[in-house]
């Protein structure tokens, strides 16, 4: 491990090296022109695994429905332990798993944008090593927001002739919003169309003048 100069009768070594677990350690002195040599006798030290704490953080948060999300999950050696801790850890929204990763640098990072709109509580759970402790982080609040949408409204025939059928159609981006439209016409509400694949259709031969949409908004 290492040599150390003797003063009034005592050398010290300082080392952070040692591994987890039971150590035999023994001292040698090499003599002087004074006194012989020794060895001493046994010394048993033993190191145990380090506790940690392990924390969660979400970037960018709130995030919009959709849009990827990176979850940062640091494992950090409490004092007087030192060292960056191995192994891998479990990230969790709620109690349903979202994945495992390895530690690099103490660190994972899992990207995500599959997460519901609303409130996620997301906790990660470090399983341990040989030289750490398992650890799981307090909970931390990840808010999803609804994605924002554009609706335009067309119409065919147009012009139309007054009494004739004509059909509205209204384009919600993105195309994956889900639920109705209301078609106006003014004020008045002509009706609602259900939304497919981002387009939903009404017909209507009540039109007077000018006509528009409103996306209602989904779950």
């Amino acid at each position: 491990l290492g040599t150390a100069a003797i003063s009034g009768g005592t050398a010290t070594l300082n080392t952070s090296t040692l591994s987890t677990g039971a150590h035999s350690l023994t001292a040698v002195y090499g003599g002087d022109g004074t006194y012989t040599a020794s060895t001493s006798a046994v010394h048993t030290h033993t190191v145990d695994a380090g506790s940690t704490t392990t924390t969660v953080a979400s970037t960018p948060n709130p995030s919009a429905f959709g849009e990827s999300v990176a979850i940062s999950v640091t494992v950090a050696a409490n004092p007087p332990a030192a060292g960056t801790a191995t192994g891998s850890v479990e990230l969790f929204d709620g109690v349903t798993s979202l994945g495992t990763q390895a530690l690099s640098g103490g660190s994972a990072t899992f990207n995500t944008s599959a997460l519901s709109t609303g409130a996620h509580t997301l906790s990660a759970v470090y399983s341990g090593s040989t030289d750490f402790t398992g650890s799981t982080s307090a909970d931390y609040t990840h808010t999803v927001n609804p994605a924002a949408t554009a609706t335009s409204v067309t119409s065919a025939p147009n012009p139309s002739l007054f009494g004739e059928s004509v059909t509205l159609t209204a384009t919600v981006t993105p195309a994956a919003a889900s639920g109705s439209v209301e078609f106006f016409d003014g004020l008045a509400s002509l009706g609602l169309g259900s939304l497919s694949g981002g387009v939903a259709t009404l017909s209507t031969s009540a039109l007077a003048v000018t006509a528009s949409a409103a996306f209602c908004g989904s779950v």
